[in-house]
């Protein structure tokens, strides 16, 4: 998965995913949002078990594919970099990394399977 994303999107689609996410989990996978890209666009998805928040955000994808990351962390992360800047998402499958670059910035988050993410159905939403 390769993509590059602008920020404004991308931030204000993961401040509202990140609103469902609490910050100590006793599930670790809860603690994470999901991240599927494909067809230009990224979706984000991000679970209590009780609700699910999903959003989706253009960007421009270089092939498809999905993974988590801790969603408070990425959050805080796209927060603080430059306003108006294009951020590229890199998934390094084999180290199981997530990196993120933006101009001179660049971080490594730390991904789990997307396999692993919960898959909620409009009957477990009650």
């Amino acid at each position: 998965m390769r993509l590059t994303i602008d920020k404004p999107g991308l931030s204000k689609a993961l401040a509202h995913v990140a609103s469902v996410v609490e910050r100590r989990n006793t599930i670790p996978i809860l603690s994470n949002v999901l991240l599927t890209a494909g067809n230009n666009e990224l979706k984000l998805t991000a679970t209590d078990l009780d609700m699910e928040l999903v959003e989706t955000v253009p960007c421009r994808a270089k092939g498809e594919g999905a993974t988590t990351v801790p969603a408070h962390m990425f959050h805080d992360i796209v927060r603080k970099l430059p306003e108006g800047s294009d951020i590229e998402l890199l998934r390094d499958g084999e180290q199981g990394r997530l990196s993120i670059t933006s101009g001179p910035a660049q971080f490594s988050l730390q991904t789990l399977p997307a396999d692993d993410f919960p898959a909620l159905s409009v009957d477990d939403l009650g």
